[in-house]
C-alpha cells in the first residue's frame, strides 16, 4: 500500500467494499483501540486517527452483500460538499432546504482537534449515511486528510461553502429588499 494518506484511504475504502456484512459491522462499532481483526488486515497505520478514518469509511460503505455495494470513493465529490448536500448531487439548496451539517456544526468541526475532531467527524458520517442511504459517493481522501490535517480548514470549508453558496444562498446572490 501507498504511504500517501489519501491513497491509503482510497485503498482501504476499496477493500471495505468487499468485506462481509459482519466484518463491516465490527468496523463500524470498533473501539478506539482498533480492536477489530479487520482493521489490522487493512494495512493502515496503527494510530487513533486511522481507527476513526476506517470506522468512518465503514459507516459510509453500503450495507448488504458485497456484490451489491457501490464504490464509495469519488474524487469529484469533496467531503465538505457532501457535508453540505448530504450526498445528494441534486440538492438545490432552495430557501426551505437546509444543509445536512449546519454552518454552526461545521464551525465546531473545524475548530475541533484530536479526539473531539474524530468524534465530530464520526457523527457527521453517521448523519450522512442515515440521510443518503445506499450508493453514497465521496472523496475518501478528503475524509482522511480532514482528520490528519485539522489545521487545513479549507479541506472541508471550501467545498462546503462552494456548494452552499452555489445553491443560490451566497451573499453575492442575495437581493436587498430595500433597493
Amino acid at each position: 500500500m501507498s504511504d500517501d494518506p489519501g491513497g491509503l484511504a482510497v485503498a482501504a475504502a476499496a477493500r471495505l467494499r468487499h468485506m462481509s456484512p459482519g466484518a463491516l459491522a465490527r468496523l463500524r462499532r470498533m473501539p478506539d483501540d482498533g480492536a477489530a481483526p479487520e482493521f489490522w488486515r487493512l494495512g493502515v497505520p496503527d494510530r487513533p486517527d486511522w481507527v476513526s478514518i476506517v470506522r468512518i469509511l465503514a459507516i459510509l460503505t453500503d450495507r448488504g452483500a458485497p456484490e451489491n455495494r457501490a464504490v464509495l470513493h469519488d474524487a469529484a465529490r469533496p467531503w465538505g460538499q457532501v457535508l453540505c448536500d448530504g450526498g445528494d448531487p441534486r440538492w438545490r439548496g432552495e430557501p426551505h432546504d437546509r444543509p445536512l451539517l449546519s454552518e454552526q456544526r461545521l464551525a465546531q468541526l473545524l475548530a475541533a482537534r484530536g479526539n473531539a475532531r474524530r468524534v465530530l467527524m464520526t457523527r457527521a458520517a453517521r448523519a450522512v449515511a442515515a440521510r443518503h442511504g445506499p450508493g453514497l459517493q465521496a472523496n475518501v481522501a478528503d475524509i482522511a486528510w480532514s482528520i490528519l490535517a485539522p489545521d487545513n480548514a479549507a479541506i472541508l470549508a471550501k467545498p462546503y461553502y462552494r456548494r452552499f453558496d452555489g445553491a443560490g444562498r451566497g451573499p453575492e446572490t442575495e437581493t436587498d429588499p430595500h433597493a
